[in-house]
This record gives C-alpha cells, sequence and structure tokens, in this order.
C-alpha cells in the first residue's frame, strides 16, 4: 500500500476552521508563503511543519494528511 500527502486537505482544514494563511504561518513560525507552498503542493512538508499544523488545525494523527494510492 502506498501512501502520498494530500496538500489540499491542508488548505481544507485551514478554510473550515476560518483561519487565514498568515495567522497559520504565523503560529508555525514560518512565512506565508511557506505555508502556501505547501498547501500547493510546490513544497514538501516536514515532519515538524506537520506536527505543528495538526497541533493548530487539532488533528490528533499526522496520517490524517496522507491519503491512500490506488
Amino acid at each position: 500500500m502506498q501512501y502520498v500527502f494530500d496538500f489540499g486537505r491542508l488548505r481544507e482544514l485551514r478554510r473550515a476552521k476560518k483561519l487565514r494563511q498568515v495567522d497559520v504561518a504565523e503560529r508555525m513560525g514560518c512565512s506565508p508563503s511557506h505555508l502556501s507552498k505547501i498547501e500547493l503542493g510546490e513544497m514538501t512538508a516536514t515532519v515538524d511543519d506537520l506536527a505543528r499544523l495538526a497541533s493548530i488545525y487539532e488533528e490528533t494523527n499526522i496520517a490524517d494528511f496522507f491519503v491512500r494510492r490506488i
């Protein structure tokens, strides 16, 4: 089984929580550009990035950011 990072899910979670990129980026300790590139799939998120995002979005499992590739 292969799993891939679902970068679109990050944007969905942020929007569902009515958060702006600038606010999430500030809480992550990165630039809004960095977060935007992750959400667009232009940059690979580090494990630290994913852990911070999971905390901000109140997701308990980083694995929720991945989808099974068929």
